[in-house]
């Protein structure tokens, strides 16, 4: 008895060689650390990797929440094989004041399991050095040749008179439909407004500097005597309460053929930021 008592106990202790498999898909996201502090205007990477015991991954959900804000989904994605690795980036949003954002990871299996983490994003205010786009133009509203007397500044094109007055954000503004010469006055039928602001650091524009600038001046409904080497600095009109929109042209070139308006335009290059509360 003492020997089979001794053998029983002996194959209790020996582990069992059979493969223990999760309930739930398992998730893991890079940096692990549950508060991440963040700069506004900078990017963040997060890699995410998954897997599923038995069973096939059918969904990434990654969803996000401002302060108090709503909830929205960033990323929704759908999955096959039952391993994931991945990497994600977002663009941390430009903002006035610091704040939180919370980002809910979600890995859902074929069977509605899911494991979900939670990354916290401390976010305060910096500055983005401004990228330039160069060689841009539109033409004299008196053009028989160019319709495209106005400018999109968030799409950075040209467009004709004729389209949506939310699309014209810059137009060329003649004293009457008769005159040769170029107006060198621009109104905004987007609702923008406008300052010159010559003495604007743009070599060095942020993002930061561009609305402190503007904010600084005198906005106004239409400029004049447009000239070489102006900034002008735009608000954009027509944008969601929640969204702010600055760009700053720098003039390089008015051209102004004598005795006809055909080929009359304006050439800048240009710099441009988005904030989003």
């Amino acid at each position: 008895m003492r020997t089979l008592a001794l053998l029983l106990s002996l194959v209790l202790l020996v582990p069992s060689c059979k493969k223990i498999e999760n309930d739930i898909p398992i998730l893991s996201v890079s940096p692990s650390s549950p508060d991440i502090d963040a700069v506004s205007g900078e990017v963040l990477s997060f890699t995410i990797r998954g897997r599923s015991d038995g069973r096939s991954l059918a969904r990434l959900i990654i969803t996000s929440k401002k302060d108090n804000d709503f909830t929205i989904t960033v990323k929704d994605t759908a999955l096959t094989g039952s391993n994931l690795s991945t990497i994600w980036e977002m663009r941390v949003a430009n903002a006035t004041q610091a704040y939180r954002e919370t980002l809910i990871f979600r890995l859902i299996d074929s069977e509605g399991a899911e494991m979900k983490t939670t990354r916290t994003l401390y976010v305060t205010l910096g500055s983005t050095i401004l990228t330039e786009t160069s060689g841009h133009q539109f033409y004299s509203r008196n053009s028989a040749v160019h319709g495209e007397s106005a400018f999109d500044l968030q799409e950075r094109v040209p467009v004709l008179y004729t389209v949506d007055s939310t699309r014209r954000d810059v137009e060329d503004l003649p004293a009457s439909p008769f005159v040769t010469e170029l107006s060198r006055t621009w109104r905004s039928p987007a609702g923008g407004r406008f300052v010159r602001f010559n003495e604007f650091d743009y070599a060095n524009a942020t993002d930061v500097s561009l609305e402190s600038a503007f904010l600084a001046g005198v906005p106004s409904e239409t400029i004049g005597n447009v000239a070489v080497g102006d900034m002008i600095l735009v608000k954009l009109g027509s944008l969601p309460p929640e969204q702010r929109f600055y760009a700053v042209m720098k003039i390089m070139d008015v051209i102004d053929e004598p005795g006809t308006a055909d080929n009359d335009r304006y050439v800048f290059n240009m710099k441009w930021t988005l904030f989003e509360n």
